[in-house]
């Protein structure tokens, strides 16, 4: 129906505008001298305690993300990534329970989303509890437009924990050169 009757609301209680025709997102996207994603009103910056790649335009975009493009690459994906992902979804396969329902998105998805993720912030050594923990922390936090304090406290601490694996992993690097 908005498709139809309002293909652009602005949404004042969020302080938002929503496109709901993927030709107007694109047309966004593809003009970022018009349309920043630079936009101090989101709580996202709040939420991650950093200014993130999502919401930088041009060389600063660009320099982050070709710093993380060799990560990337077809042939990284193919000789690195893809045999990692295959090993770690045939091991939560392995442990489904057998002849009973089960929820996929609690016991697959979300665990191998999780390890993944671990595995591509350097971070193998989280749980996937603790991943899962942290990537929804997150997500309430950037999507909190109320502006309320408590997903903000969640993303706070999710943060703390997050940053003292990561200084860790650092150092685990640093003591390899």
């Amino acid at each position: 129906r908005l498709r139809a009757e309002s293909p652009v609301l602005r949404v004042k209680s969020a302080g938002r505008t929503f496109l709901t025709k993927a030709s107007d997102t694109k047309f966004v996207k593809d003009h970022p001298e018009i349309f920043s994603s630079n936009d101090p009103k989101t709580p996202m910056q709040r939420a991650f305690q950093a200014h993130t790649l999502m919401r930088k335009d041009g060389p600063e975009h660009m320099a982050e993300r070709m710093a993380m493009a060799p990560a990337l690459m077809p042939k990284t994906i193919q000789d690195v990534w893809q045999p990692l992902y295959r090993e770690l979804t045939a091991q939560y396969l392995d442990r489904l329970p057998r002849g009973e329902i089960v929820d996929l998105h609690r016991e697959l998805s979300a665990p191998i989303a999780a390890r993944i993720l671990a595995h591509i912030l350097g971070i193998p050594e989280a749980t996937d509890e603790q991943m899962i923990f942290w990537s929804q922390a997150l997500i309430d936090g950037a999507g909190n437009f109320g502006w309320e304090p408590g997903p903000f406290a969640v993303s706070d601490h999710a943060n703390l924990e997050m940053n003292a694996l990561l200084d860790t992993a650092v150092e685990r690097v640093r003591d390899r050169k």
